[in-house]
């Protein structure tokens, strides 16, 4: 093991992301590198602090928002500042692959297993071996497929497909669903074992239009990109007309609407100015809801600054924390008071519901009680 951490930090590797890679870096509210992350909102500063120390761990995340957000970008983060950082980041995009190939691609083939099956190939699963992988979309996985990668949780061992030999797994499993879990789970989307497997660590990553101070600061990031990109002279001026157009508009695609929109306005301007004009959005946009005046007029500062900034910055980012943290303990809670509730009070049946041993459980139950917190009644008897 020591070995092993020694050989990662000679031997760092640059894990490839998506456009935030280019952008500025920028610290976590606790000051951990934030990979190349913009945040000055305190909902983003929240779900980067989170996201470090699920890290520390090796505990499956399962990240939760809209389309576009950046959920991607964040498992990215959460690899590169894990103790598997050297390790390789493998991404699968479960919407993405037809149901026929998606077991093949996951688990890997043995030669002869099917038709064309010429020689072994491993799968997702391997190639992520000592590093993460990311199942994006998880919840557009067939049922079939999620009670076997509910066995890959549990076990963490894998077969390949026409083979024998079971196959230990050293790796991360990051998660991502653009859906409501419970109401995946409601409509017979996801399973319903799964869905506790999956909901042990869930992190909401928040949609732009509920991050208004992190607009502006991702504009002139990606403008940024794209000014080196195109070979622009100097990195154009978003002007103040502009900023509150950027300020006003809802953002339905969120982060990837924002950078096809920086895209365009690279290209559109004239000279070192970015106008409103520019941005090519569309009339009549929604305002953001319970956006300040304030936030109109975000500065052009770095994102992470030092001194009263960063302590200011740590300070919302604590009390967003100890707010998730109260959020998740609710979440427990609902979740083994509904075990119990449809295992009609059967400790040992709650347990296997939520994925977790009778002692876990039990031990949970105690501090639920010394909490003084309300349950259905238990039925102790062979439980």
């Amino acid at each position: 093991m020591g070995e092993r951490a020694d050989a990662r930090t000679r031997n760092p590797i640059k894990v490839p992301m998506s456009f935030a890679a280019r952008l500025p870096e920028t610290r976590s509210a606790a000051g951990a590198p934030a990979a190349g992350l913009v945040a000055r909102s305190a909902a983003m500063l929240q779900a980067l602090e989170m996201a470090r120390r699920a890290a520390q761990t090796d505990v499956s995340i399962m990240l939760l928002g809209e389309s576009g957000v950046g959920k991607e970008v964040l498992a990215r983060y959460v690899h590169r500042v894990s103790p598997r950082a050297a390790g390789p980041f493998v991404a699968i995009n479960c919407a993405a692959i037809p149901e026929s190939l998606l077991e093949a691609t996951l688990f890997g083939f043995d030669k002869g297993a099917f038709t064309g099956a010429a020689q072994s190939a491993p799968g997702k699963f391997e190639q992520a071996q000592g590093g993460t992988l990311l199942l994006d979309e998880v919840t557009e996985m067939a049922p079939a497929l999620q009670a076997k990668l509910l066995r890959v949780l549990q076990e963490r061992e894998i077969e390949r497909l026409g083979g024998r030999r079971r196959i230990s797994l050293d790796l991360r499993i990051v998660a991502t669903s653009n859906r409501d879990l419970q109401q995946a789970v409601g409509q017979g989307v996801l399973r319903e074992d799964l869905f506790y497997r999956l909901s042990v660590f869930p992190l909401r990553v928040p949609a732009l239009r509920e991050r208004p101070d992190d607009i502006v600061a991702l504009a002139e990031a990606l403008l940024q990109r794209f000014a080196e990109q195109y070979g622009l002279a100097e990195v154009p001026r978003i002007d103040a007309g502009a900023r509150d157009a950027l300020m006003r508009h809802a953002w339905p695609g969120n982060v990837r609407e924002l950078e096809n929109v920086m895209q365009r306005a690279a290209i559109l301007c004239q000279g070192a100015r970015i106008t409103a004009a520019d941005l090519l959005l569309q009339p009549g946009a929604t305002p953001l809801p319970g956006a300040r005046a304030a936030a109109f007029a975000v500065p052009s500062a770095p994102v992470a600054q030092a001194g009263a900034s960063a302590g200011l910055a740590a300070a919302a980012a604590d009390d967003a924390g100890r707010a998730l943290g109260a959020e998740l303990a609710d979440n427990e809670r609902r979740l083994i008071a509904d075990a119990l509730r449809d295992s009609a009070g059967s400790r040992k049946l709650a347990a296997q519901r939520l994925g977790i041993s009778p002692r876990t459980l039990r031990h949970k139950l105690q501090r639920l009680r010394e909490a003084g917190i309300e349950l259905p009644s238990i039925d102790d008897t062979g439980a």
